[in-house]
């Protein structure tokens, strides 16, 4: 017998799924709302059918919370009818299956089923080792979702395909993938298209003969044989010239390759892991990347959330940046003032980790010998552009702020005139951002979760939100 938890706002469907899986011989637990889920979960769940659109959130965003209960439960999202996007977001989010409304009991048993099944056989395999994560930081649910793929990705041979903005840390979670996979013994060969010499490129993958071109006074193994055995990292995969896609392509369906100037293939027997920070897609479009090149490359995704959307993992990163920089200069450790931690939560990062950890060791350097690291140590920049998001203008102050007095014309305790301008600041970004919570809760720099408790507080909660 299994414990199935649903989450739905609706009493009807609440009661479908309750009485198919009862039926079935499980025990059912119910919960109108993510934080009466969470109470019900609290002894171990093994399934979880949880709706989308909650009075206290929405459940897509929140199924990294659901995956970290007690059990680690499948999650199956229950979407709109007809809803082609929903079931892609669902599926994108790494759920294990999705049903759609109106319910069908046929639906529901199959596809809890199927999920009881996958668990069964997951649960009577061998142990895993823990996932080695080396200078991978955070625990967002965000970086969670992407290091479960790690751990995916880790187990089978199939090829990965990391993406994510510049400074995500696609490196790491390349590095990440090799270190726990059965290759993890034999080399990491990282090959940096946007740094082949274009004239040398050919031989710079598959290696040459001696007397192949002019200064080649000796054999050379390319970075392709190299990597024989273990794992070639193809880095900034989009700088891959056209002209040698079709020759690597060959080379990844075959593991076979001619070096120049040979009369003979050689063979590599090596697992593939790309990154790329731009859209191939889009590049395919535009016939400056192969589509055939691009089926191959992504057997699994791995999609690298930029830092703006984890930003509970910026004070743990700071903290691992000073401890790095710390033992690197032989010095004390050194904390953090409240006004720095405030000011790093609340830059956006557009160059993500790596713009942070510059920024962090400027202001370790700038601190010099003293034991706590104050704003005024970070980058200029930094500074500035959180100042200026914070501080209004003269006019938008004018306009925005609500009058000190309420609608009889007495003055408002201060307590009142603060949920006015809160109520008010929450009503324009709803305005501006619509249904996009994420870029809501970003600008405002505060969690999902704390934006859903504000338009809770005061009312403001919208259609389709």
């Amino acid at each position: 017998m299994a414990r199935i938890l649903v989450v739905d706002d609706e009493s009807l469907v609440r009661i479908l799924v309750a009485d198919t899986a009862g039926g079935m011989g499980h025990e059912v637990l119910a919960a109108a709302s993510l934080t009466e889920a969470e109470e019900k979960a609290a002894k171990g769940i093994d399934v979880v059918f949880l709706d989308v659109l909650l009075p206290d959130g929405n459940g897509l965003e929140n199924v990294a919370r659901f995956t970290r209960l007690p059990g680690t439960p499948e999650v199956i999202v229950i979407t709109g009818h007809g809803s082609a996007d929903g079931a892609e977001t669902a599926l994108r989010h790494g759920v294990w299956d999705y049903v759609q409304k109106p319910l069908k009991v046929q639906e529901v048993m199959l596809s809890l089923s199927r999920a009881l099944a996958y668990r069964a056989g997951r649960n009577s395999a061998t142990g895993r080792r823990p996932l080695r994560r080396d200078a991978i930081v955070g625990d967002s649910p965000a970086l969670r979702e992407a290091l479960d793929l790690v751990e995916e990705a880790a187990a089978s041979t199939v090829n990965v395909l990391i993406t994510g903005e510049t400074g995500t840390g696609k490196e790491l979670f390349a590095r990440a993938v090799h270190a726990n996979s059965a290759r993890c013994e034999s080399p990491l060969v990282t090959l940096d298209c946007a740094s082949l010499t274009e004239n040398l490129v050919e031989s710079q993958l598959f290696g040459h003969v001696r007397g192949a071109f002019t200064g080649a006074e000796r054999n050379s193994e390319g970075l392709l044989r190299q990597a024989h055995g273990g794992t070639l990292f193809l880095d900034e995969a989009g700088d891959l010239p056209l002209a040698m896609q079709g020759s690597f392509l060959r080379a990844l369906e075959l593991r076979r390759f001619r070096p120049v100037g040979s009369a003979h293939e050689v063979s590599s027997d090596f697992r593939l892991v790309a990154a790329t920070n731009k859209n191939l897609h889009e590049m395919t479009r535009l016939d400056l990347f192969r589509s055939d090149l691009l089926y191959r490359l992504r057997g699994l995704t791995i999609t690298l959330p930029p830092l703006r959307d984890r930003t509970a993992d910026i004070l743990p990163l700071c903290e691992h940046v000073i401890e790095g920089y710390c033992a690197q200069h032989g010095a004390p450790m050194k904390q953090m003032a409240g006004d720095f931690m405030e000011t790093v939560e609340r830059y956006a990062w557009p160059g993500n980790i790596r713009e942070l950890r510059h920024a962090v060791e400027r202001a370790c350097t700038a601190a010099h010998d003293d034991s706590t690291l104050y704003a005024r140590q970070l980058p200029v920049e930094v500074r500035v552009t959180v100042a200026r998001a914070t501080i209004p203008c003269a006019s938008e102050v004018d306009h925005c702020m609500p009058a000190a007095e309420g609608h009889d014309g007495t003055p408002m305790t201060l307590r009142d005139y603060k949920a006015c301008a809160e109520r008010a600041y929450v009503t324009r970004l709803l305005d501006r951002h619509g249904a996009d919570v994420r870029a809501a809760a970003s600008e405002a720099g505060i969690s999902r979760g704390h934006l859903y408790e504000l338009v809770r507080k005061h009312g403001l909660a919208r259609d389709g939100n």
